[in-house]
Order: C-alpha cells, then structure tokens, then sequence
C-alpha cells in the first residue's frame, strides 16, 4: 500500500473509477485502501457504501466517490 493522498486532494483512482462504474463495491473499497497505509478494507466498504448512498447506519454521503478520509472518518468512529 501506498499514501496516494496529500490531505487536499485526495483524488480517486481509475482503477478506483472502473470499479465504481461497474457496481464492483467490494473491488472500489480495495481500491479505496490500497491508497492509504492506515486504512483497512473494512472501513473503506463503509466509505463506498455511504458515497454511493447506499443504506450505513448514521450516515450522510459527501459525495459521489469515496475517499481515504472517508475511511478514516469510519475507522475513528469505531
């Protein structure tokens, strides 16, 4: 794993993209913490699932992707 992100921009990446556009959730949260030493795969599923809008208790997506900080966020909430 590797910190693709520098805490303004934390872009997805196409492999990300690719996932996200064929439903492939498990695929796209891999790729979420692929981009980030700190972030286990677990988290990130949650983070996609929320960005997605799909149903995670107590949440509210930010946006359309999910990102490594949306992990972060879900692995500090734990």
């Amino acid at each position: 794993m590797s910190d693709h992100t520098d805490g303004e921009h934390d872009e997805p990446t196409l492999r990300q993209k690719l996932h996200a556009a064929t439903g492939d959730r498990d695929a796209e949260a891999e790729a979420v913490a692929d981009r980030a030493d700190d972030v286990d795969v677990d988290d990130a599923k949650v983070a996609v699932q929320k960005a997605h809008g799909e149903s995670v208790e107590g949440t509210d997506p930010d946006g359309d992707m999910a990102t490594v900080e949306d992990a972060r966020e879900v692995a500090d909430d734990e």
